[in-house]
């Protein structure tokens, strides 16, 4: 395994250089080769350089690496989040991540909600008229085409089913978005036809996110649009208990490679006060662990942090009064304590 590491902007610089000692532990219990490289991009390279993503960086990811982890970015010197952009979403498209995997681990159990990543709403396809200093049109584009609709449905009705999953629900506004909404409708029914271990139904976004807050339970596995799947997946990281607990992964399935990143961005009005929950890191690497076959490991590390998440170093934000560093203490000590290679 060979990571880069970015941890980016505000309390991304304290979470991911937090976490990465538990990963150094479980390579060194079960016999991990992991190596990773520390690249400084985010708001400090940018103001100094005008620079968010390097040049050539498209390129030299996949082939001098396996993965990404990345902190967060923000940064309130770029109110424009101009660096950010230019970072995450020239990544998600370069490296073509077309899959955005937001798992949501509640009492009940787990909702997998998969989010198409690259085209919809986030495309970039659009434009606006500005006279006398007002924007007075403003047109963005909501951009799908058939072939990445299927490849992105076809993969996570493939994921479901090898995960042991029965009933996956898709996402969708055809009533009111009718032409994006069929398209969606459509492959989403062809493509389920293939898969008859899985159950499948169909939910107006708006009806989604009122069952999913009233009664997450009936829900096992969630396909959306990029638009409908981030915002759902925030209200499942509501459910869980916060952003800071909620960890992301997005996943080119043709060349296997993928970025891992929390979902709670940089929280600058937290960041160098030594309180951020390294939570959702440290639940990134768990997810790094399982693309890369190491299960074990994985369980072992989510075990470990629940259970630090339930004690007394707990940060603030969960209802703890520990530190970034007691909580990793507290991980790293049940690491020690539990690991059976």
């Amino acid at each position: 395994m060979r990571l880069a590491v970015i941890p980016g902007d505000g309390i991304g610089k304290e979470v991911v250089p937090a976490a990465l000692p538990a990963l150094t532990a479980l390579g060194e219990a079960f016999g991990l080769d992991i190596s990773y490289d520390v690249l400084d991009w985010g708001a400090d390279t940018w103001l100094a350089t005008g620079v968010g993503l390097p040049h050539g960086a498209v390129e030299r990811l996949p082939r001098d690496y396996d993965a990404v982890l990345l902190g967060a970015l923000g940064d309130p010197r770029i109110p424009d989040m101009a660096h950010g952009r230019e970072i995450l979403l020239g990544l998600r498209r370069g490296l073509d991540l077309y899959v955005n995997h937001r798992p949501v681990a509640l009492k009940s159990g787990v909702i997998d909600i998969y989010r198409e990543n690259t085209q919809g709403l986030y495309a970039g396809v659009g434009g606006s008229v500005t006279r006398s200093g007002a924007v007075t049109v403003a047109i963005d584009e909501c951009v799908h085409t058939r072939a990445a609709v299927e490849d992105f449905v076809r993969y996570c009705l493939r994921r479901l089913r090898d995960d042991g999953r029965r009933k996956v629900t898709l996402v969708h506004k055809s009533n009111a978005v009718p032409n994006t909404g069929r398209l969606w409708q459509d492959v989403f029914r062809r493509e389920l036809a293939a898969f008859p271990e899985l159950t499948g139904s169909e939910e107006y976004v708006d009806a989604f996110c009122y069952h999913l807050v009233r009664d997450p339970t009936p829900y096992e596995g969630v396909l959306a649009s990029n638009l409908f799947g981030d915002i759902i997946s925030d209200i499942g990281a509501a459910l869980m208990g916060g952003l800071g607990l909620a960890a992301s992964a997005s996943v080119c399935p043709e060349t296997h490679f993928a970025l891992f990143e929390p979902v709670h961005g940089s929280a600058p009005d937290i960041a160098g006060k030594g309180t951020a929950n390294p939570y959702a890191a440290l639940m990134c690497l768990a997810l790094m662990l399982d693309h890369f076959g190491h299960g074990t490991p994985a369980e072992l590390l989510r075990t470990c942090v629940r259970e630090a998440a339930d004690g007394p170093t707990a940060t603030p934000d969960i209802g703890g009064h520990g530190t970034t560093g007691r909580f990793m203490d507290t991980v790293l000590t049940l690491l020690d304590h539990h690991r059976t290679p």
